[in-house]
């Protein structure tokens, strides 16, 4: 049995919630990697020490590891930049910042040493030191709560069996985030991406623009809270506003249809985030989402959500992703 950890400073938190980046996706990663359980640690707490691992992660800045490693009873030494050198550890590199990290053995643990900056979507370079370069096992992304572990709001995954076939609901089998699979399965069909947002304003396309290589998809986002700007922007009718709100299938839809053209796909949404604004025919977590594909009419489904306003928005963004997935991938069949 192997047991991992993650141990991460409070400063490598932050770094972590500024890319939302949420510790469920780490934790799925490495149990892709072949760990049978993964705990979270907050590095100041000291609790990791209490806790026996195969496999430990920190992820801190540069001076907190080295810390870290003479709590360790390593020999580490700082050099004039600023950056730390474990002499007897193997190094690895990651990007974004560019940033050497470090592996070593000690007392029947594998730890690794990542100083703060991307680890989301450069995951399998310090997956394959831990487990080995041995292949990742499959893990299903599904747009729900149906699998196993939580990811993050409105997004789970379970581990499958080698040869088990993906389920049909599930989004991938290969642990993607899901704006990875977005801007990889437009590039994949050559088109690009709109967005026109009221109560997520730009959630989807910042979501979106996190990727690396974005810019090969992404081609241009409208915020709509008005209705005014509904109509402006992207030609809703005013009438079509009047007689069923803006919050409605026709007008989202609408929205979706007035931003697409014959490049792009577009994701349109409009909805009542919270704490207030809601009606007893609409109450707060009342969400359209639509989503139009070049040479198609536009397809809204009606979400009835739950939450802080913050997880609101975030639901609405993980299921309109979800719904433009599902119809590319109709538009594909």
């Amino acid at each position: 049995m192997i047991r991992a950890q993650w141990i991460i400073s409070e400063a490598g938190l932050q770094s972590l919630n500024g890319a939302g980046v949420s510790t469920g996706w780490l934790k799925a990663w490495v149990r892709s990697a072949g760990a049978d359980s993964v705990s979270i640690h907050l590095l100041e707490s000291h609790g990791w020490q209490h806790e026996d691992a195969e496999w430990r992660i920190f992820f801190a800045d540069e001076s907190e590891l080295l810390k870290a490693a003479v709590a360790l009873g390593l020999k580490a030494e700082s050099d004039q930049s600023g950056h730390f050198e474990i002499p007897d550890a193997s190094r690895f590199m990651l990007d974004n910042p560019q940033r050497t990290c470090w592996s070593f053995q000690k007392d029947g643990s594998l730890i690794i040493f990542i100083s703060q900056g991307d680890i989301a979507y450069q995951r399998w370079l310090y997956l394959n030191v831990i487990n080995g370069g041995k292949s990742l096992i499959p893990l299903a992304i599904y747009p729900d709560n149906s699998g196993a572990f939580e990811l993050e709001s409105g997004l789970s995954g379970s581990l499958l069996s080698r040869g088990e076939s993906l389920p049909g609901h599930a989004l991938n089998g290969n642990g993607m985030l899901i704006e990875e699979q977005v801007v990889e399965v437009l590039r994949d069909r050559g088109l690009t991406l709109r967005t026109v947002e009221s109560c997520t304003a730009g959630a989807i396309a910042g979501r979106i623009g996190r990727v690396p290589g974005a810019s090969d998809v992404l081609d241009r986002s409208w915020v709509t809270y008005s209705n005014a700007a509904k109509s402006e922007e992207v030609g809703v009718a005013f009438k079509t506003i009047e007689s069923f709100g803006a919050v409605s299938r026709e007008v989202v839809s609408a929205m979706a249809e007035g931003g697409c053209d014959g490049h792009s796909a577009c994701i349109a949404v409009s909805g009542i985030a919270g704490p207030g604004g809601g009606s007893y025919d609409k109450p707060v977590g009342t969400v359209w989402i639509a989503v139009a594909i070049p040479g198609e009419n536009a397809e809204a489904r009606l979400l009835n959500l739950s939450g802080s306003r913050h997880e609101i928005q975030w639901r609405t963004v993980n299921a309109a992703l979800s719904l433009l997935l599902v119809a590319l991938e109709n538009r594909r069949s």
